[in-house]
């Protein structure tokens, strides 16, 4: 089976931590880009997921690769989180859900845990979904930026 080829990316506006506007696409302009969909902050499997990812830190680093949180919640609840967990990357609002949408991370009961790998040319060259109670692995993803030959 082949990989379908790398389609372009939906750029979309979110705001940061800070409640300043920020487009996607800013993201991967000079790095690969690891967009992390997730069902909500201070939950536990998707505190889980992002300190492993926060843990795994220097790996990611060294591909050049950069972690991007993006769910609905308030860009408020987001500096909370990421002040209780010490995340050093960002942590997105989407207040409208269009970028969920966009990715279809969009799921009936909220945001779906998707796991997105954009290069720098704003192509998507992986994808992985898994239910609510699951997580991607920092392995899964850094096995992915390998695969893909971005890092």
């Amino acid at each position: 089976m082949t990989s379908p080829a790398p389609a372009q990316v939906v750029d979309c506006e979110l705001f940061d931590n800070h409640g300043r506007s920020v487009r996607l696409s800013s993201m991967w302009q000079d790095r690969t880009a690891v967009l992390v969909f997730y069902p909500g902050d201070f939950t536990s499997v998707c505190t889980a997921q992002l300190c492993e990812y926060r843990n795994r830190w220097q790996d990611f680093t060294k591909l050049n690769v950069t972690i991007v949180g993006i769910n609905p919640e308030p860009w408020q609840k987001h500096a909370q989180f990421i002040g209780a967990h010490d995340f050093p990357f960002p942590i997105l609002s989407d207040p409208t859900g269009t970028c969920c949408k966009n990715f279809r991370a969009k799921a009936w009961w909220g945001t779906r845990r998707l796991v997105v790998v954009i290069d720098r040319h704003g192509l998507e060259r992986w994808r992985k979904s898994v239910m609510p109670l699951s997580r991607q692995s920092a392995d899964d993803v850094l096995a992915a930026v390998k695969a893909a030959n971005l890092g």
